[in-house]
């Protein structure tokens, strides 16, 4: 069973809701539960279902998943009816919330219905936005390298000269480094343990001179906070650009969000045209 997340943000509407209705008076269906004078009805728990997120829906349509959804009702129910008892829904604070819950979910369903007919994102779109974007999904460069840390550059340019000499770059880490990495040869790898470096990984200083060096090349030394450090490039690639497949769901999120908040901006200039809003 999934969370139960959107559906308790649903029913703290509910909850909140239940104070402007009748408490005696059914709302259709058969009757599953009766809290005090509050009928549930089947209608009532279909409608609180259809407001669960599609995506999140399918493990509430069987009979354990509405039992679960019927019981956290009743106990909202029951809360709601305590709290009145007790006149909490007279707090002026209180009220004040109940009523923004409700101005809030009315505007979401309202957006929500408004975008389901002129904010849709078509195949065609999707497939237009990639054919015109492709230098957006260019990954970066990557190299596979290794460096050796010291704290002086007279340290650093003495090892450099052992290296142009014939000494090997591993060993050489493996006694002298003072970073982590030395134990694997000065080996740089990312914190999933990945071997190839992407541009943007790393401080920019350090970074421009790492991709500086050619493939099979020791450069340096080069001063970081840490210390100096030598480094060697082993190999480096340039990634595929991904397929329209691999970025298609990135690609309807970008889109979406733009058709919303367009959609969000005049909504709200035609509202404001037979709503009159006043700011003080």
């Amino acid at each position: 069973m999934k969370s139960l997340a959107p559906l308790l943000i649903f029913l703290a509407f509910f909850a909140a809701a239940a104070s402007a209705q009748s408490p005696s008076a059914p709302t259709g269906g058969d009757v599953l539960a009766k809290v005090g004078d509050k009928e549930i009805t089947r209608d009532m728990l279909d409608n609180i279902i259809a407001t669960i997120p599609e995506e999140n829906r399918v493990p509430f349509l069987t009979p354990d998943g509405r039992k679960k959804i019927l019981d956290e009702v009743v106990s909202f129910t029951l809360f709601a009816q305590s709290a009145m008892k007790e006149g909490m829904d007279k707090e002026p604070a209180i009220k004040t919330r109940l009523e923004y819950v409700q101005t809030e979910y009315l505007a979401k369903e309202y957006f929500r219905r408004k975008a389901e007919k002129s904010a849709t994102v078509t195949e065609q779109e999707l497939k237009d936005y990639y054919k015109d974007h492709l230098a957006e999904f260019k990954p970066p460069e990557e190299v596979n390298a290794r460096h050796i840390l010291v704290k002086t550059e007279a340290q650093a340019n003495k090892l450099l000269q052992e290296i142009k000499s014939g000494a090997d770059f591993g060993e050489l880490a493996r006694k002298h480094s003072i970073d982590p990495a030395g134990a694997k040869g000065g080996k740089l790898q990312l914190p999933n343990g990945s071997d190839w470096l992407p541009k943007g990984t790393f401080e920019k200083g350090f970074e421009y001179e790492l991709f500086k060096v050619p493939k099979g090349s020791v450069g340096g030394p080069v001063k970081s906070q840490f210390g100096w450090h030598l480094l060697k490039v082993e190999d480096r690639r340039q990634p595929e650009i991904p397929s329209f497949v691999q970025v298609r769901g990135l690609i309807r999120n970008r889109l979406q969000d733009q058709k919303f908040s367009e959609l969000h901006r005049k909504l709200t200039e035609e509202t404001k045209k037979s709503v009159p809003v006043v700011m003080k």
